[in-house]
């Protein structure tokens, strides 16, 4: 199995990404608007579902939204994956990835 757990970091639509897998499967993530100058935090439990090809990604339990994230992940690399955009529920969730509505998370440190 491929090792999600870390810190990813890339470009979401024109905003910097930071998410951070941690391996009691909580999870952080940290929406950083230059423009703006702003950084929205969110924070949830995670589930992976390496059974199915693209591979299910949800967060769950964010306190800051009233809904689940639900997306899929590609391992591109060791250090490298592909996301599909968020949905906020999983029956709308992407099936495969679209060139303008994925992007590529780099991993900028490991954790256990």
């Amino acid at each position: 199995m491929e090792n999600i757990f870390g810190v990813w970091k890339g470009e979401y639509f024109e905003k910097e990404l930071l998410i951070k897998f941690s391996s009691d499967n909580t999870c952080l993530l940290s929406i950083i608007d230059n423009n703006y100058n702003s950084i929205d935090t969110l924070n949830g439990n995670f589930m992976m579902d390496i059974s199915k090809i693209p591979i299910l990604l949800s967060i769950r339990n964010i306190p800051q939204l009233n809904h689940p994230l639900h997306t899929i992940v590609e391992f591109v690399g060791i250090d490298s994956i592909k996301l599909g955009k968020f949905a906020p529920r999983w029956r709308v969730r992407p099936i495969s990835f679209k060139q303008n509505e994925s992007f590529i998370l780099k991993r900028v440190s490991q954790t256990e």
